[in-house]
C-alpha cells in the first residue's frame, strides 16, 4: 500500500499496518508517516501542517493509541 505524503509515495508492506493507517484521519496518518517513515522532527511536521509542536506530539500519540486498538480488533 502506498500513501502520498509531502510529495512522496511512502510504501507500507505490512498489510495490517497499512489497514490501521488507512482507518486514521488523513492528518493523523500523515503525522505518523512523516515522523516514522520520513524521519521528520515534530518541529518540521508542525511547520508543514501549520500546528504547534505540542499539537503534533498530541495528535501522533492519539493516532498511535487508535492504531493499537485497530490492530487489536484485527487479531
Amino acid at each position: 500500500t502506498a500513501f502520498y505524503v509531502c510529495g512522496m509515495d511512502i510504501r507500507v508492506y505490512d498489510d495490517e499496518l497499512a489497514e490501521a493507517l488507512k482507518r486514521l484521519s488523513e492528518k493523523k496518518r500523515n503525522n505518523v508517516l512523516m515522523y516514522y517513515f520520513l524521519e521528520m522532527s515534530d518541529t518540521e511536521i508542525a511547520d508543514v501542517m501549520n500546528y504547534t509542536r505540542g499539537a503534533v506530539f498530541k495528535h501522533r500519540r492519539r493516532a498511535l493509541e487508535a492504531m493499537k486498538e485497530i490492530l487489536k480488533e484485527m487479531n
